[in-house]
C-alpha cells in the first residue's frame, strides 16, 4: 500500500514537474519571438507618428496615427528605389539561380578535376569579408563603365549568391538517392534529363530554401549598392541614408523608420509565408 501511494505521489510531481517545464519553454518562446520582432514593432509604431511624439520622453504607446511620413518618402522618389531594389534583386537572384543550381549539381554528381579544391574555395569566399573585394571591383568597374549601373549591381550580387547557392545545393543533391538516377539511365536518360527530370523535382525544399536566403541577402545588401550605384540605380537600402541628415537638419526618425518598414516589410512577409520550406531546407529533407 506504501509503495502504491509513494508511486502515485512520484507520478504527480512528475506531471507537475512536466507542466513547469512546459510553461517555462513556453514563457521563454514568447519572450524570445518579443525581442526578436520589438524592433520592427517600435519602427512601426514610429513610422506613424509625428515629430513631437517620436521625440516625447517618455516614449508615447498610445498615439493617433498619421501618413504624414509616408507622403514624405512618397515625395523622395521612394518608388524609383522600390523599382530599383525590385529589378537588381530578381536579375541578381534569378542570374545567380539559373548558375549556381547546375554547379551545384555538377560537383554532387559528376566526376570533376580537383573537385575537392573547387569546394573549398568556393566555402572560402564565404569566409572572406566583401569588403576586402571593393576596391578591387570598383576599379575593375571603373575601367569598365560599369559605375553607376544595373548591371554593373547584378554582376557583384552573381558573384555574391554563387557561392551560398552552390554550396547549399550541393549538399542536397548528395542527399538524393543514387539508386533514382541509375534507375533513370536504365531508361535511357542522359545527364541533362536525369538533371531535370530527376534531381530538381527531388529537391523542391532546398531550392526554395537558397532562393529565399538569397533573396534577403540581396534585398539587404548596402555596402555595394552604396560604393557602384549612381543615383539612377541605387536600391532602397542606400535610397534610407537620405533621412539620416546631418548638423544642419538632424535625422528624421519619422521619415526613417517609415522608410525602414517598406524595406522589412516585404522580407518579414515572405519569410512567413514560406517558413515550411525554409524548415524543410533547413533540416535537408527532400521535398
Amino acid at each position: 500500500m506504501k509503495n502504491n501511494n509513494n508511486n502515485l505521489m512520484k507520478s504527480k510531481l512528475k506531471n507537475i514537474k512536466n507542466k513547469s517545464i512546459d510553461k517555462l519553454r513556453i514563457l521563454t518562446i514568447i519572450l524570445a519571438v518579443f525581442i526578436a520582432f520589438f524592433p520592427f514593432l517600435w519602427i512601426l509604431m514610429t513610422s506613424f507618428k509625428l515629430p513631437g511624439e517620436i521625440q516625447s520622453l517618455p516614449p508615447s504607446i498610445i498615439f493617433r496615427p498619421t501618413l504624414a511620413n509616408f507622403n514624405v518618402i512618397i515625395d523622395e522618389n521612394f518608388f524609383h528605389y522600390l523599382r530599383n531594389s525590385i529589378i537588381l534583386t530578381t536579375s541578381g537572384v534569378s542570374l545567380s539561380m539559373l548558375l549556381g543550381v547546375p554547379a551545384a549539381y555538377g560537383l554532387s554528381k559528376l566526376k570533376i578535376p580537383f573537385k575537392n579544391g573547387i569546394l573549398f574555395f568556393i566555402l572560402t569566399l564565404r569566409f572572406v569579408p566583401y569588403i576586402v573585394f571593393a576596391i578591387p571591383i570598383f576599379m575593375i568597374f571603373v575601367e569598365l563603365g560599369l559605375v553607376g549601373t544595373r548591371i554593373g549591381i547584378i554582376f557583384v550580387y552573381i558573384l555574391i549568391n554563387l557561392p551560398l547557392i552552390t554550396w547549399l545545393m550541393k549538399n542536397f543533391f548528395d542527399e538524393i538517392p543514387e539508386e533514382l538516377a541509375d534507375a533513370a539511365k536504365v531508361d535511357g536518360a542522359n545527364i541533362f534529363q536525369i538533371f531535370y527530370k530527376v534531381y530538381l523535382p527531388n529537391s523542391k525544399a532546398g531550392i526554395a530554401c537558397v532562393l529565399i536566403l538569397s533573396f534577403v541577402f540581396t534585398w539587404n545588401e548596402y555596402l555595394f549598392a552604396l560604393i557602384l550605384s549612381g543615383r539612377e540605380a541605387q536600391p532602397l537600402t542606400v535610397g534610407l541614408t537620405q533621412f539620416l541628415g546631418g548638423i544642419e537638419y538632424g535625422v528624421q526618425w519619422g521619415a526613417l523608420s517609415a522608410w525602414s518598414f517598406s524595406l522589412v516589410f516585404p522580407v518579414v512577409t515572405i519569410s512567413l509565408f514560406v517558413n515550411k520550406y525554409l524548415r524543410k531546407g533547413f533540416a535537408g529533407g527532400m521535398s
